[in-house]
C-alpha cells in the first residue's frame, strides 16, 4: 500500500523532533498507519511525543492516541477502547498489529509510485568497472568468493560507517560514511534501524551466469531495515529505503530500484563517481 501524505508528514516531524506537529499529524492517521508509525519511534521519542500530546489537550483525540501507544509500547491490546474504536474496526486492527508489530519504515509501497530518483545517474557496468579497477578475480559463481586481484585487494578496507561496519573499496567506504552521516541527521528514524547484508562479495549478479555484480569491487551495498531485507523483483519497496534514496543519489550512488529487475535494497556507486576513484 502507499504511505499516506499525513503519515509522511508525521515521520518528517518526528525526524525533526517537532513533536506538536507530529501529534497533529498522528491524530489524522487511521489505526493501521498510527500503530506502525509509532513503532518507528524509540522510548525517548515516545516520552517527547506524550509531552506534546498533553500540551495539545483537546485539540486532538488524545485517548485514541494513548490507546495506540499502549498497544505499541506494552504489546497488549487494552481491555477497553475509547469512543467508537471497537465499532469502527480499530480494535480489530490493533489485534492484527499485536500479532505482527512492524514499523511503517518497512511498509511496502508500489515501485510505480516512487519517482524522481537516479536523475542524471547511471549504473557502472562491467566494462566501466574492469577498465577502472581490473577484474576482481578470474572465475565467479553465485556465491561470494574472495578478490584475487592483488591491486584491488589492497584497496579493500573494513571500517565502521556509522550504524554498522563494512568491507569495501576504500573510496566507496569513505563515500558511504558521508552518506550515513547525512542519513543520521536527515532521516534519523531510518538510520537507527539500518543494517546490511554485505558490501564486498565477488560473485555474479543474482540470477545471472555472465554479469559480474558490482559487489565484487566493493562499491555496492544491500541494506536492511529493522533486520528485514527488501525482496528483489516484486516491484514493491520498503518505505524507509525510499526515504533515504535521495541522500544516496546526492552522493552519486545509483539506487537499485531503477534496475530492470527492481532491487531496492541495493545501492551502488554510480558510473560518474566510480570514474573519480
Amino acid at each position: 500500500m502507499e504511505v499516506s501524505t499525513v503519515c509522511r508528514n508525521f515521520i518528517d516531524a518526528a525526524n525533526r523532533r517537532d513533536w506538536q506537529r507530529a501529534v497533529l499529524n498522528l491524530n489524522g492517521l487511521n489505526m493501521y498507519e498510527m500503530l506502525r508509525a509509532l513503532k518507528a519511534l524509540d522510548t525517548t521519542d515516545i516520552t517527547s511525543l506524550r509531552a506534546a500530546l498533553t500540551a495539545l489537550g483537546g485539540k486532538v483525540f488524545g485517548a485514541r492516541i494513548e490507546y495506540a501507544l499502549s498497544v505499541v509500547v506494552n504489546g497488549t491490546v487494552p481491555a477497553t477502547a475509547p469512543g467508537d474504536l471497537a465499532a469502527t474496526g480499530q480494535v480489530t486492527e490493533a489485534r492484527r498489529f499485536q500479532a505482527n508489530p512492524t514499523s511503517i519504515l518497512i511498509e511496502l509501497i508500489p515501485a510505480a509510485a516512487v519517482t524522481g530518483y537516479n536523475v542524471g545517474l547511471s549504473s557502472a557496468g562491467n566494462a566501466t568497472m574492469q577498465a577502472r579497477f581490473g577484474a576482481p578475480r578470474t572465475t565467479y559463481s553465485n556465491q561470494c568468493q574472495p578478490v584475487t586481484n592483488a591491486t584491488l585487494s589492497r584497496r579493500m578496507v573494513t571500517r565502521s560507517v556509522g550504524p554498522f561496519r563494512v568491507t569495501g573499496l576504500d573510496s566507496a567506504v569513505i563515500s558511504l560514511t558521508r552518506i550515513m552521516a547525512n542519513i543520521a541527521t536527515q532521516q534519523r528514524l531510518v538510520y537507527r534501524v539500518l543494517g546490511h547484508q554485505g558490501m564486498a562479495c565477488a560473485r555474479y549478479v543474482t540470477g545471472s551466469h555472465t554479469a559480474i555484480s558490482n559487489h565484487s569491487w566493493g562499491t555496492a551495498i544491500d541494506l536492511t531495515i529493522t533486520g528485514v531485507l527488501d525482496a528483489r523483483g516484486n516491484n514493491q519497496i520498503q518505505f524507509g529505503l525510499h526515504l533515504i534514496a535521495d541522500i544516496f543519489n546526492r552522493e552519486g550512488w545509483f539506487w537499485g530500484a531503477g534496475f530492470r529487475t527492481e532491487d531496492a535494497m541495493h545501492f551502488e556507486a554510480g558510473r560518474a563517481l566510480v570514474q573519480t576513484w
